[in-house]
């Protein structure tokens, strides 16, 4: 099922299989919308469109993003939780401008997400953290890069062109393409740039750089009450390094005193407890001849034993702790400066050719032509320009022609391998026609009608008897439809790259299901791979693992996951010799079926049930009477060689987990696996 396929869910199936309920398949599809992998799996098909990626792009250095997880995170909540489309679009293009949060009394979850959606517009590459690259060219490539990103994404429409010439082929002059610009300069000004920097505050709300410090109440009191904890078990380690540092002098001036003349050493202590301006002249001399040798300066004390050994434990510790305490919570967001600069049309897209001055608006194409584009800032004294709210309110007026029918499509796309208008991110001329228009217009008008609601959508999808066809190819299927247009079976799917990482760790029982959070590092090796599953890896789901895109994990670049540039609204689906050959030998992957083998071996000894649950874990049905003669025969013939093959007594008592994990290997690179059908 397309809400998400991920093999090794054998207990789902069984328990849908055993419902006999006549409703059985609608519950089973309200499990599936209720399940937070639902959040997880569609969160994966935005984040796409909005160019997610956990680094800056641009430079060879490819600096990190260090918050951008948020905006990933604020996507999984928002689908699990069904906030409407509606809302969730305003909120990522005018989040900032829906409260006035540096003023009010206390900062709520709420309005931290509202913050935090904008990130939807943080997104584009952006090498300008770079002095070398941060100048008005390269600042305009990053407006044009986001530009593209709310086109695509939103309207489904190729404005990018416009910016150096009116559209060749859609009404889109190139003054509305700067009109629409002006509505984000508040922003995205290039004569007044943030760089990608922070500076720590101490206020609920401080700005610094393109990162935002917001804090709830709650974030604080939690931040301050382990920071003290904290901070006071320090004081207790450099009260106990400050007692270590007395004994070992004391321990030190001991020893000395014992080369010293009997008679001079009770002379020699006082010596060292009196201030040394008011010592006699006894006393100076005393001081000249042995304070040196009888005292240890900061350098000394470094120096000796004693203190090395248990200063760098309490060092240590220390260190340990520091890394411990809370930072203040910071997000990539999105926020007007105050009163923008002009918005100039510039011929042929260059900023030194100013053509005439424009004001914000949307695209003419898209309005009656008589209304203008109204906007004013949200509250009284506001530095927000109000612009980008009221484009947002715009966006999601029930009559707008394109954001409904672009996300419908979009929806459809994804359960049904090809959108009504294939072209997801061009409803223009050039892109496709909608094959079935009228059912375009019927299904964007219901998702309206329903409060915008996308778990409504998707139920009535899925539920739909289109849907529930099988796909296997008869020949007068074949001929009355041999590209399946009018879908007359359900079209077979392969597993995307992150279902097909996170399908290998589920059945080989090592997926971690724990979610949100920083993103986790991936390795990568002297030989060029870069893997998240080795011992050092995530297991996580390939969600949460960082997205940097000079180091994309290999087994997910190998499977057509996309390198945002800037974004894509629809991946490649290749079948290509390294995929086949990736899954044959790489050294994580056979790792992992030795994990299935013990996983299967530990519910079962007997041959003939280890073949029936492997298949029930890997394909998620029970092997036909030829697939199971053919696996059974293998894995006794196997298991008979590698005994035989054996040296010690060890490697025999293993035969059966090595033969095992050849079957599960075999399982794991099968078309079965590897395609729902």
């Amino acid at each position: 099922m397309t809400l998400y396929t991920e093999r090794g869910q054998g207990s789902a199936i069984e328990d849908f299989l055993a419902d006999r309920r006549a409703d059985a398949y609608d519950r089973l599809v309200d499990r599936l919308l209720a399940s937070p992998r639902y959040g997880e799996r569609w969160a994966t098909f935005w984040l796409d469109a909005a160019g997610y990626a956990d680094s800056e792009g641009k430079r060879s250095a490819d600096p990190i993003r260090p918050y951008a997880y948020k905006f990933r995170d604020y996507v999984v909540r928002s689908l699990n939780t069904d906030k409407s489309y509606d809302r969730f679009l305003l909120e990522q293009i005018a989040g900032d401008e829906l409260v006035d949060y540096e003023a009010t009394g206390e900062i709520s979850e709420e309005v931290v997400d509202n913050l935090v959606a904008t990130g939807f517009l943080r997104m584009a590459p952006d090498g300008t953290g770079s002095d070398v690259v941060n100048f008005v060219p390269e600042r305009l490539e990053v407006i044009a890069d986001e530009m593209d990103i709310f086109g695509s994404t939103v309207l489904g429409l190729t404005i990018k062109c416009a910016r150096c010439h009116s559209h060749k082929y859609d009404p889109i002059p190139q003054r509305d393409y700067y009109r629409l610009l002006a509505i984000f300069k508040g922003a995205f000004d290039e004569h007044d740039w943030l760089k990608p920097a922070f500076v720590p505050g101490q206020t609920k709300v401080k700005k610094a750089g393109r990162l935002l410090s917001v804090a709830t109440d709650y974030e604080l009191r939690q931040m301050t009450q382990r920071n003290t904890r904290i901070d006071r078990e320090i004081e207790q380690q450099q009260s106990k390094r400050s007692d270590l540092a007395a004994s070992v002098r004391q321990q030190h001036l001991e020893e000395q005193l014992k080369k010293v003349p009997a008679g001079e050493r009770g002379a020699l202590r006082v010596m060292l407890k009196t201030d040394p301006g008011k010592r006699d002249a006894r006393q100076r001399e005393l001081a000249t001849r042995y304070e040196a040798r009888l005292t240890l300066d900061d350098a000394g004390l470094k120096k000796h034993p004693a203190f090395q050994r248990a200063a760098t434990e309490i060092d240590r510790t220390v260190k340990s702790l520091e890394s411990e305490k809370l930072d203040r919570p910071q997000i990539r967001a999105l926020w007007d400066r105050g009163v923008p600069s002009p918005t100039y049309v510039y011929r042929r897209g260059d900023h030194r050719q100013w053509s005439h001055l424009v004001g914000p608006g949307v695209p003419s194409v898209l309005t009656d032509g008589k209304t203008p584009f109204r906007y004013q800032p949200p509250w009284p004294g506001a530095s927000q320009t109000g612009r980008r709210l009221a484009l947002a309110r715009w966006l999601i007026e029930p009559n707008h022609p394109l954001t409904s029918r672009v996300m419908v499509n979009r929806i459809w796309k994804h359960h049904f391998g090809r959108g009504i208008v294939q072209s997801l991110d061009n409803f223009g001329k050039l892109g496709s026609r909608p094959t079935h228009p009228q059912l375009l217009d019927w299904l964007a008008n219901r998702f309206v009608r329903s409060g915008w609601s996308l778990k409504s959508l998707h139920r009535l999808m899925i539920t739909s008897s289109v849907y529930r066809q099988s796909s296997r190819v008869t020949p007068q299927r074949l001929q009355k439809d041999p590209e399946n247009q009018w879908l007359t079976r359900m079209p077979l799917r392969r597993l995307d790259a992150e279902q097909l990482r996170d399908s290998l760790l589920a059945v080989a029982g090592v997926l971690d299901e724990r979610p949100f959070g920083r993103p986790d590092a991936v390795d990568v090796r002297k030989d060029g791979l870069v893997t998240s599953i080795g011992k050092r890896g995530s297991r996580r789901r390939s969600l949460y693992v960082r997205h940097r895109r000079k180091e994309m994990p290999t087994v997910l670049e190998t499977f057509d996951l996309p390198q945002m540039t800037p974004a894509c609204q629809q991946r490649t689906d290749s079948t290509v010799a390294q995929q086949a050959l990736f899954l044959l030998n790489n050294a994580a992957v056979r790792e992992l079926s030795r994990d299935f083998s013990r996983r299967v071996l530990s519910f079962t000894a007997d041959p003939v049930a280890q073949v029936e649950r492997v298949y029930r874990t890997a394909v998620g049905r029970s092997p036909n009477d030829e697939e199971r003669q053919i696996a059974l025969a293998s894995l006794l013939q196997l298991e008979a060689e590698f005994a035989t093959a054996a040296v010690e007594s060890a490697e025999r008592q293993r035969s059966a987990e090595e033969a095992l994990a050849v079957l599960c290997h075999t399982l794991m690179n099968s078309a079965a696996f590897l395609f729902v059908d």
